[in-house]
């Protein structure tokens, strides 16, 4: 027996309790047939989170950069004209997944003294930092290029310590799955650029003397374009050949039909050279014939070297 009035009490009656819970099974079934169909874009379109914005910084050029751009976090952008002393290594792009190819060359050879320069050609950022990887205790040491990002390029990275025929492990901080090495070589052995200007071919430029000179003409990564002049070019076996890369990109002058040639490289490899250098190729162990090359970094870029 109650000692109080309950009549202003409203008690849940079993018919309205099932009502309160088809209300709760109807609004989650909407929800439902309004969410799945839109769950695979929903999933590939993240509401946004915070980043680390790194702020552009003003860096003084390099000595041995000549004709230099802008700069961010020390990295020159790839529209500096030229990297004398240096020798080129490209991060491809793609470079961030997994499995692709990554840094080219991979396998570099590097003459002592030069510096090395890394261009970004992938749309993220990387790094290239000596060692084998994050837990090596050395990681860094010798060269450390910090963050390159996307379509630009480091500052120029000295060798600190390295000595003739020292090969050197390096990777992606950023993606420590990108790996690659280099070995360093006798000065101007590996066909680098170099700081010194070409000289003229004898004779026009058709027959090479000594000092005969292959011309990378502006716009040679156009394909169509003209790749190299002379082309044909004549020698006789022994000459030394002074190639000028006039162009604003990279190129290389490798001896093969293509990139899918087993033989590419075996005759003669420049590797790459920078925007307004040079490289040397030797003759001396070439016998007379031809010799079809072409560019590494631009395959439909071709020539071909006739030795007397």
């Amino acid at each position: 027996m109650t000692t109080h009035d309950e009549n202003h009490i409203t008690r849940t009656s079993p018919k309205r309790m099932a009502k309160g819970f088809a209300i709760i099974a109807i609004t989650l079934a909407i929800g439902a047939a309004v969410a799945v169909p839109l769950w695979h874009d929903m999933a590939k379109n993240p509401p946004p989170v915070s980043s680390i914005v790194t702020k552009p910084t003003t860096a003084t050029s390099s000595s041995g950069v000549s004709g230099g751009g802008s700069s961010t976090l020390g990295n020159q952008t790839e529209s500096t004209s030229a990297v004398k002393g240096a020798t080129v290594i490209s991060i491809l792009a793609g470079a961030a997944t997994q499995g692709n190819p990554n840094y080219d060359p991979n396998d570099a050879k590097i003459p002592l003294g030069n510096k090395i320069v890394w261009q970004n050609k992938d749309n993220v950022p990387h790094t290239a930092t000596s060692g084998s990887g994050p837990s090596d205790t050395s990681s860094g040491k010798m060269f450390d290029t910090k963050i390159i990002q996307g379509g630009q390029s480091s500052s120029p990275q000295e060798l600190k310590g390295a000595k003739q025929g020292d090969t050197i492990a390096y990777y992606c901080q950023i993606h420590p799955y990108m790996t690659a090495k280099f070995t360093v070589v006798a000065p101007n052995a590996a066909g680098n650029a170099s700081s010194g200007s070409a000289s003229s071919a004898a004779g026009g430029g058709n027959t090479a003397g000594t000092g005969a000179t292959l011309t990378i003409p502006a716009g040679a990564n156009v394909q169509g374009n003209p790749s190299y002049d002379p082309n044909p070019m004549t020698v006789k076996k022994g000459d030394a050949i002074q190639v000028v890369n006039k162009d604003t990109t990279p190129h290389t002058a490798t001896s093969g039909k293509g990139a899918e040639d087993p033989n590419a490289s075996k005759m003669f490899d420049t590797n790459i050279i920078a925007p307004g250098a040079s490289a040397k190729i030797s003759t001396a162990s070439l016998n007379a014939g031809e010799y079809p090359f072409f560019c590494k970094v631009h395959p439909y870029m071709t020539g071909n070297l006739k030795v007397q």
